[in-house]
């Protein structure tokens, strides 16, 4: 296909899903509402011809969203589906699919071309279908769409026999009918209702036709009677005679007392001869339903006549299958029930014989019994009198071609059955049998026999004929669960090769079929979790797109792939073993996995969690990275925020390149979540990142960062954190953070501090120490660390409270697997300590239950969101301790809040009242020092 062919191609199936789907539902309901309009009142009616506007609004809305290759309604058991897409399940969609069902309808295709007069016949079909004494849906819909090349409503049926337009309701249950009619059955003449009298009158027609003989003897045997005649006689269930005629009996049967007639029994008829004996057939019908158009039905000397002109091997062979219905049930009446159902199993039979001799092929056996079909119109007509009033009971009957093609396939034997399905002409068979011998097959564990029938199924897809394709996608879409089911690597298979004839088909209602069985097959592979079949499938969608891109991208997020990569990441971390071919998934699609790891990375709360997601991270590759790095550089602030901790374990040196830009025009918010970010990923190079940009956080969140800092123990950020517990960074920010970079120091055990942090504990002014409480007291707690025995000598002369000193920030413990540990000891309060919040939103009463040197819990009516920045206030003696906090966490009756500046008077009371409220005990601070 040239350029010019291909750009109107991607311009009309550029498709977005979400836009179909709703005005497909939409036109399904107002559809199903028409239908029960029209059947109350009619079409005429105002309230139908109302609703017929409003759903041909709503057809054509939905087809002009669909595109060039226009919307495909098919019905999979009583799921309905959208081009292979399975809707809502909702009544409406179930009625609609059960009604296709019913009629063999496999999918209805309404194109741009559709007009209101094709909508309005399409109606008038489901409505003059409904009622016991109406014709079947199937007739209606070929009597207005069938002989129509270019209509804009196309019926898809799956049929391996074809229906006789008018009598495809035909039922053959002859022990039900009798049941059912009662007295109606004594219509039926006298020297019509037994099988030996009609043998005998074929017998004397055969005479007749082939000369005069001499008085026939007879024996015979296995019977209840015998009688001579001339041309031969007859006895039970078989008869030899001898004669003018000789004719030979077997037994056997089908279901419903009809009689079954083998093959290899039959006379070599050819198809003219079998034509005129299903008439002969059709026209005995009649005359045991009382005469053509109740007139009086033909003496015997002129059905004599009628057999006489049959041709030799036809008057034998109906010979011998009325001796069957004589064996199989000596008091069997031949009514026109019996006679029909001979007729069919004479057709199918002798289908079956040209087809084993290899006269036939299997894709013209449809032809074949179609043209044979017609002959039996007349006995399916008179049939149909009595299956009305079998409907009218309330008796559930069987579709007639449904009836045909089960026995014609019951019928062939098992080594036919597997030439057939194996062969290039796989797409003759209907799917419901192609399924039935894949399953006989699993049954009896030939899983790679089953498997090469599936295969060759799929491979119909490229077969030339343009038919042959469409048989064989609409299969495919009715087969995809036994592809998922029975053999995984068929299922990759067989997307391989409609991905192929994807890339190929030029045909719009093609590819429409077409897209419906791969989106069906791909959504079985991602349900069932076979990673290689959804590997394929991308693969395919990757070859379409280099031809056909706008098709490819209306088709992609309607495998269930994408949609299914969080369920898929989620399932790989909690197994015990990465699933073979979920890697291959993923770095096809590395911008979806990419997403869902970084934001699975920032909900973990183990190190081994974490670790496990870093590691699918970098087996995904460096596309991963690539599509990470462009986040960070060119999305929004928050959608970049989400991607930097994963970002920082697969490439830190982008992070520190692209970080300070965006820093910079980042608000607070974003700030915050960077820095929780990169604490949560772990990065062995967090410490040093977060060290260089302390000039660049906000100041109410470096309290944070510097923390981290700190638990990341990186000797090379100490210089930095000294020079601003001394303040020559950030000279104008508050002096709660010189106490937190000098926790920091002590967190990681910089020795080279120790004599700056001496200074800070010793120097003295004339009338007291230098520097205020909190900062002695942080810098005494870090020489405990850095230098123990120093602190030990002058802990005396200090004036530092050992109680306060015990308050000390916690370390990490290594060997505990969790992903951010505690940095204070926390203290659940005796008793509620009352606290005033002041926000944006105003000001109100509340109560702290935990507290720490970090942050603590309030309790009662909290109305404050996640990330509310507020002022508490907790009163302590004649001044309140004030802070700054964010809330971090909102649940039930409960608020979590951390501190993120306060002034250093402010938290040395806050210290205070924590030792006041709770002794903390040094050992205990040891144990739980996690979260």
């Amino acid at each position: 296909m040239d350029d010019e062919e291909i750009r109107p191609l991607q311009s009309e199936l550029t498709v977005p899903t979400e836009s179909i789907i709703p005005n497909a539902r939409a036109f399904v309901r107002s559809l199903n509402v028409l239908l029960k309009y029209t059947r109350l009142y009619g079409l005429d009616h105002l309230r139908s011809a109302g609703q017929l506007d409003i759903s041909w609004n709503e057809l054509e809305q939905a087809v002009r969203t669909a595109g060039q290759g226009g919307l495909l309604l098919g019905a999979s058991g009583s799921q309905l589906l959208l081009d292979g897409v399975p809707l809502e399940s909702t009544q409406a969609e179930r009625s609609f699919a059960d009604l296709l069902n019913s009629a063999g309808v496999a999918s209805i295709s309404f194109l741009p071309s559709v007009e209101r007069d094709e909508f309005t016949n399409l109606v008038k079909a489901f409505m003059e279908s409904s009622g016991p004494k109406a014709g079947p849906l199937t007739d209606r819909l070929h009597q207005y769409f069938g002989d129509r090349e270019n209509a804009g409503i196309r019926v898809n049926e799956i049929r391996f026999v074809a229906e006789d337009a008018g009598f495809s309701e035909a039922r053959v249950a002859a022990q039900l009918t009798a049941r059912t009619l009662g007295a109606d059955a004594e219509m039926v003449q006298d020297w019509f209702r037994s099988p030996e009298k009609m043998i005998q009158l074929i017998a004397a027609a055969e005479g007749a036709h082939g000369g005069t003989g001499g008085p026939g003897t007879g024996q015979g045997t296995g019977g209840q009677e015998s009688g001579a005649g001339n041309g031969g006689a007859y006895s039970g269930g078989l008869g030899i005679g001898t004669g003018t005629g000789t004719g030979i009996g077997t037994g056997g049967g089908l279901a419903g007392g009809a009689p079954n007639v083998d093959p290899k029994d039959l006379p070599q008829l050819g198809e003219a001869e079998m034509h005129s004996l299903l008439r002969l057939l059709a026209q005995f019908g009649e005359a045991a339903h009382g005469g053509t158009k109740g007139g009086p039905s033909p003496d015997q000397v002129a059905w004599q006549q009628k057999l006489a002109a049959l041709p030799q091997n036809a008057q034998v062979t109906l010979r011998q299958a009325l001796a069957t219905v004589a064996a199989k049930t000596p008091s069997a009446k031949v009514d026109e029930t019996v006679l029909l159902k001979l007729a069919e199993d004479l057709a199918i039979r002798f289908a079956l014989d040209r087809f084993q001799r290899g006269e036939v092929r299997v894709n013209a056996v449809r032809q074949m019994l179609d043209k044979m079909g017609h002959e039996l119109g007349t006995l399916r007509k008179l049939l149909k009198a009595r299956e009305d009033k079998m409907a009218s009971a309330g008796m559930s009957v069987e579709s007639h071609a449904d009836v045909l093609d089960r026995q014609f396939w019951a019928a062939v034997p098992e080594s036919g059955k597997r030439a057939v399905l194996t062969s290039t002409e796989a797409w003759c068979i209907p799917p419901r049998n192609v399924q039935q011998y894949v399953e006989e097959l699993l049954g009896r564990g030939e899983a790679d026999a089953a498997g090469d029938v599936l295969l060759k199924y799929a491979s119909c897809v490229r077969n030339k004929d343009a038919g042959a394709r469409k048989k064989a996608a609409i299969g495919l879409g009715q087969l995809a669960e036994l592809y998922s089911k029975g053999a995984s690597q068929r299922l990759q298979d067989a997307l391989a090769q409609i991905g192929q004839q994807l890339a190929a088909e030029k045909d719009a209602e093609l590819q429409t079929l077409l897209s419906a069985a791969f989106v069906r097959l791909s959504q079985e592979a991602a349900s069932r979790r076979y990673f290689r079949a959804m590997q394929q499938a991308l693969d395919s969608i990757a070859d379409l797109e280099e031809q056909r891109p706008a098709w490819a991208q209306s088709l992609r997020p309607r495998l269930g792939v994408e949609n299914r990569i969080s369920e898929f990441i989620e399932e790989a971390l909690t197994a015990e073993a990465m699933p073979e071919g979920l890697v291959g998934v993923l770095m096809r699609l590395p911008q979806g996995a990419g997403e869902h790891l970084a934001m699975r990375l920032a909900r973990s709360g183990r190190r081994s969690e974490r670790e496990n997601v870093v590691q699918l991270a970098k087996a995904v590759g460096s596309a991963c990275a690539r599509y990470l790095k462009e986040v960070l550089k060119s999305e929004s602030p928050a959608k970049a925020a989400s991607v930097v901790g994963l970002l920082s374990r697969l490439d830190a040196p982008a992070v520190e390149e692209l970080l300070p830009q965006r820093l910079k025009h980042g608000g607070r918010a974003f700030h915050d979540a960077v820095v929780r970010q990169l604490s949560i990923a772990g990065a062995p190079e967090r410490g040093q990142l977060m060290a260089d940009l302390i000039e660049s956080l906000d100041t109410m969140v470096l309290p944070l960062a510097l923390d981290e800092i700190g638990m990341c123990a990186d000797p090379a950020t100490a210089p930095k954190l000294l020079r601003l517990a001394e303040g020559d960074i950030l000279p104008q920010g508050s002096e709660y953070l010189r106490v937190k970079a000098i926790e920091a120091l002590g967190r990681m055990r910089a020795s080279a501090a120790a004599g700056h942090l001496r200074r800070f504990v010793e120097t003295r002014r004339a009338f007291g120490w230098a520097y205020p409480e909190e900062i002695r007291t942080a810098a005494a707690q870090a020489l405990v660390k850095l230098d123990p025995e120093w602190m030990q000598a002058f802990l005396p002369q200090s004036g530092l409270d050992e109680k306060v000193m015990a308050l000390a920030p916690l370390d990490p413990i290594p060997d505990r697997d969790v992903v951010r540990h505690r940095r204070y000891r926390r203290i659940r309060l005796p008793r509620n300590v009352p606290a005033v919040i002041t926000s944006a939103r105003g000001k109100y009463s509340s109560a702290i239950s935990v507290l720490s040197l970090e942050g603590g819990l309030l309790s009662g009516d909290v109305q404050l969101a996640v990330g509310t920045e507020a002022t508490l206030k907790i009163p302590a003696g004649l001044r309140s301790i004030n802070m700054q906090a964010v809330v971090r966490f909102v649940r039930s009756h409960q608020a979590g809040f951390e501190m993120v500046g306060m002034g250093l008077e402010d938290r040395a009371k806050l210290r205070r009242l924590l030792v006041s409220l709770g002794s903390p005990d040094p050992a205990a601070s040891v144990t739980r020092n996690s979260e």
